[in-house]
């Protein structure tokens, strides 16, 4: 009877071992990205007049690229240039900095980020457009500092100037790496104390066309703003945003498996200075704990109002405690006639129930603010923050809404899911849940912030294990959506996560900021299973650039059919529909050598395509309508069929 008793716990314990080594290799098993055939073109279409802002600002320069964190000052995460429709990874950049925001791009096409917790001496990195090379670099560790900003220089045609700021000094420079100015923000860096965390991150600068200034916004909710062209403070002093710290939330990674990610990320970036680790200091300002601004902020050209997410005041959630349990949404305005003399107020606020984890997005005529709050709801505003709408996409959103100038489309993304919403002026629809289908056999997820195209929606996508609330994410890749259905068009995988936004580049390239979390997480729990944590940027470069050609024509064929339809008194509209054929065009020029040089186009079809365009450009310039309509749908016809 013993031996029997014996046997059979040998054999329980057998099928135990067995069933751990199954479920062991079922959650370490290291997804494998399926292929793509090239995409055939779209067929989403522009309807109706587009949403367009009551003028242009000559200082501020056309979304054909990011200029800033979100694309614009108005954070729309929308680019009027096609991105490549096919590419594959290139290159990987500095991969010794961590870069969770960026880059930006000039008008050439060179690239500008702002690394975190660097070992070396550094805050700001320039990179050449074409090879990834350092150009220059700006100095500034521990000082804190975010996304450049990159405006048209309005004393010297063609040119631009980037504005940087670290906590404590505000800068413009040449693309060039020359200084024009340097100021003190008047802020002075805390002295740090251990186990503490560091506020004295900066989100990045943002232009306030009605003063003619550059604004900086920090984690401790700091505000101050410069002349753009001398640096002279406007301020007599920084604003202080009213709210307190937010509460901190622990457990949200279990704490053995945050020390084996904070070990891989020290590994690959180095120890952070409070000694916390870097994937939990990421990780703090993602979940906001203990910070009172953790998003970028919106300027609206065409009020000057500013709108910073921030937490409420301490007292607004009831109890006198130290910490804001809920959030805030601030309009504010900046008046004066001189610097110094310039005074920063509140004029309107909306509050959040626990908070909000996005940028606020201002609509391209400044008549909708949209942001989402804690509880999964994407909520519309108007100008003045009054609520127009809100509907529950069922998670909560984690990012700023894209929010497209066209057919009242926004795009939403949870931890999971991206999803196309339609505005209806006093109420939302959710049109489509994307297909993610880019790792099969694997749960797949989104992975960072979907940025709108002429042509697409670039999105990143995760593949591996879900386990409850856990994601053991070890791949991720680029690919690009069918504005139409949702369904994933084209995918490539990438070497490194990133937590910054989906760039697109102005010859349709695809760059992200290196910046991994749940692959630190992943990499700590599986080791050499998974290549070692890298930084800095990557860039997906165009395959199949004929395609890239055709997508920018027909894009561009498709606005002009829409503005030949606009009613003459819709002139905003007819006039950025102009704008962004005119990118279009100018895009598909530049691609045509590539194209022909790779033999994905015949010569004859290069110079057919071209004198097309020629002719095209004649007819934009001299507001024909119509024949732009009619020259575009033979140019789109003749690219569609190289």
């Amino acid at each position: 009877m013993k031996q029997k008793r014996s046997l059979a716990v040998v054999f329980a314990l057998a099928l135990v071992g067995i069933g751990l080594l199954a479920a062991w290799h079922w959650v370490s098993a290291i997804p494998q990205a399926r292929g793509y055939s090239p995409p055939s073109p779209t067929h989403w279409v522009p309807a109706g007049p587009r949403t367009a802002s009551a003028q242009t600002h000559p200082l501020i320069p056309q979304p054909d690229s990011f200029h800033t964190m979100h694309v614009g000052g108005n954070n729309s995460d929308e680019v009027w240039s096609a991105v490549a429709p096919a590419f594959e990874l290139e290159w990987v950049a500095e991969p010794g900095l961590y870069a969770p925001e960026g880059p930006t791009f000039d008008n050439a096409g060179n690239l500008y980020f702002s690394p975190s917790n660097p070992r070396e001496d550094v805050s700001l990195v320039a990179l050449d457009r074409s090879t990834g090379k350092r150009r220059w670099v700006v100095p500034g560790k521990g000082s804190g500092c975010g996304a450049p900003l990159v405006l048209n220089d309005p004393d010297a045609s063609g040119s631009q100037v980037v504005y940087h700021s670290t906590y404590t000094t505000a800068m413009a420079l040449r693309p060039d790496g020359s200084r024009l100015w340097s100021v003190p923000t008047g802020l002075t860096l805390p002295q740090p104390k251990s186990g503490e965390r560091s506020q004295t991150h900066v989100w990045g600068m943002n232009y306030h066309p009605q003063s003619d200034s550059v604004l900086g916004v920090t984690m401790d909710a700091w505000v101050y703003a410069h002349d753009r062209r001398t640096g002279a403070a406007l301020l007599a002093a920084p604003f202080r945003m009213p709210g307190a710290p937010a509460p901190t939330v622990t457990g949200r990674v279990p704490a053995w498996l945050a020390r084996l990610a904070n070990n891989e990320t020290d590994a690959a970036f180095g120890k952070t200075d409070d000694g916390l680790g870097l994937f939990t200091s990421v990780l703090d300002v993602i979940f906001g704990n203990g910070v009172r601004v953790a998003n970028f902020y919106a300027v609206d050209a065409n009020s000057g109002s500013i709108y910073i997410a921030a937490t409420a005041p301490d007292a607004h959630d009831g109890t006198i405690d130290g910490v804001a349990a809920n959030g805030a949404l601030y309009r504010l305005e900046l008046r004066g006639s001189r610097p110094g003399d310039y005074q920063l107020t509140i004029a309107d606020t909306y509050f959040f129930k626990g908070g909000t984890g996005s940028t606020p997005t201002v609509s391209a005529d400044g008549e909708l603010v949209v942001v989402s709050d804690d509880n999964g709801h994407v909520i519309a505003l108007d100008k003045r923050l009054k609520e127009r709408w809100r509907i529950n996409v069922g998670d909560q959103v984690a990012a700023s809404i894209a929010v497209s100038a066209d057919n009242g489309e926004l795009y939403a993304v949870t931890a999971h899911d991206i999803i196309k919403l339609r505005n209806l002026g006093d109420s939302a629809t959710i049109v489509w849940r994307a297909q993610l289908d880019a790792y099969p056999g694997f749960d797949n997820v989104n992975a960072l912030t979907p940025t709108i195209a002429a042509n697409g929606i670039l999105i990143s996508v995760g593949g591996g294990r879900r386990l409850g609330s856990t994601q053991l994410i070890s791949k991720f890749g680029m690919g690009v959506l069918d504005r139409d259905s949702g369904a994933l068009r084209w995918f490539a995988e990438g070497r490194e996560e990133s937590i910054a936004v989906s760039t697109v580049g102005p010859d349709g390239a695809v760059y992200t900021g290196n910046s991994p979390v749940r692959r630190a997480v992943a990499r700590g729990l599986f080791g050499d299973a998974l290549p070692p944590l890298v930084g800095g940027i990557q860039r997906y470069k165009p395959v199949r650039v004929d395609l890239l050609v055709r997508d920018a024509v027909c894009a561009a064929s498709n606005l002009a059919q829409r503005m030949d339809r606009t009613d003459p008194g819709q002139a905003a509209s007819r006039r950025d529909d102009a704008a962004q054929i005119a990118v279009l065009l100018s895009q598909a020029v530049r691609a045509v050598p590539t194209a022909i040089g790779r033999g994905e186009m015949t010569d004859e079809r290069g110079r057919e395509l071209g004198r097309s365009i020629d002719a095209v450009r004649a007819d934009l310039a001299a507001q024909r309508a119509n024949a732009v309509a009619d020259g575009l749908a033979r140019g789109c016809a003749t690219s569609a069929g190289m």
